[in-house]
């Protein structure tokens, strides 16, 4: 499906990879975009283009999404409770916002006659890896309730597929970093540290491994399930080009702001805080591994990640440095 001249909902617009989605739409000439979201993170100022429409809603007003939905052609479901820390001390909310939310969001699509939705999905729903890299087919034992609600999406975008005919595609991203993320992740804590003149405080041996995936890249994959037929009831994984240990992250950002720090280790029992560090809680069921395979998209979307690593970081941190405030920045004293 093309996207010129097209009418596209995003859930969660206003937010770090729904802003990104909206540049880009805006870049393929849709012909009205719409952005609803809660703004209970997200950010107007993401927002740049006045042509843009904004509802502010909330997924769980299903009434209001409804409306919102009217004669839409596409559909984003990116509004979601992100954060894993918020799933593990408020399950039920979590419940809600990540599986009421994309109940909301399918039942008006249905109801509208969408004619498409990308669900936004996470490499989460797999848990501890037991193969490496995971495939899409790698077995499902989430670890948080974040990844439970997730692949309860999942299967109800699937369900919808077959039952109702309503075009579905899930895309499973790694950890999705760059400009305009949102504050609290191992990479942001290491950035604005690092920043602060502090050295970043890595949790273990720091060898656990990540699969860090550039928005621009995010929103590529995007772009081309909305594209392509062939990406219709499926679900894809969508990783970076290579997998890193934390230790090596913090290598990466300390060379690029402050070459003179070196890493604190540390090893704080999971769910409790470091003294160097005491906001910041050690997680609950913290993966040794997390490598997506992405042969799969590669081979039915000709996905290709491009963005190095270390250029990533380096866009990323020119966008912190002018934007402090979104961090809740604090200057050195």
């Amino acid at each position: 499906m093309e996207i010129k001249g097209k009418t596209i909902l995003i859930t969660g617009g206003a937010g770090f990879i729904g802003s990104h989605l909206v540049d880009r739409f805006i870049n393929e000439k849709a012909n009205r975009i719409v952005v609803y979201d809660n703004f209970s993170t997200g950010e107007r100022s993401f927002i740049s283009d006045k042509n843009v429409e904004i509802i502010e809603g909330d997924i769980l007003d299903s009434e209001k999404l409804n409306n919102a939905m009217k004669n839409i052609d596409i559909v984003s479901h990116h509004a979601a409770e992100l954060e894993v820390f918020k799933g593990i001390e408020n399950n039920i909310q979590d419940l809600k916002i990540n599986v009421e939310g994309t109940l909301n969001a399918l039942n008006a699509a249905l109801k509208n006659k969408v004619k498409k939705i990308i669900y936004a999905s996470s490499g989460g729903v797999y848990g501890q890896a037991q193969n490496i890299p995971e495939t899409e087919d790698h077995p499902t034992n989430p670890h948080w309730p974040y990844g439970v609600s997730k692949l309860a999406g999942e299967k109800y975008c699937k369900q919808y597929y077959l039952l109702y005919g309503l075009p579905t595609v899930s895309l499973r991203y790694g950890i999705v970093y760059g400009p305009r993320e949102w504050y609290g992740r191992v990479l942001t804590l290491f950035i604005k540290r690092v920043l602060e003149g502090k050295s970043p405080i890595i949790f273990g041996n720091g060898n656990q491994r990540r699969d860090y995936v550039y928005i621009d890249d995010v929103v590529e994959a995007n772009i081309l399930a909305i594209k392509n037929e062939a990406a219709d009831g499926k679900v894809f994984n969508v990783g970076g080009l290579n997998a890193f240990n934390i230790k090596d992250v913090a290598d990466i950002v300390i060379k690029q702001i402050n070459p003179n720090l070196k890493p604190i280790y540390d090893d704080p029992k999971p769910g409790e805080s470091s003294d160097y560090q005491p906001n910041r809680k050690r997680l609950i069921g913290e993966l040794i591994d997390f490598v997506l395979d992405t042969s799969y998209i590669k081979k039915i979307l000709n996905y290709k990640p491009k963005t190095n690593f270390e250029d990533g970081i380096k866009k990323e941190i020119k966008w912190v440095k002018n934007n402090l405030d979104l961090w809740n920045y604090k200057p050195r004293v």
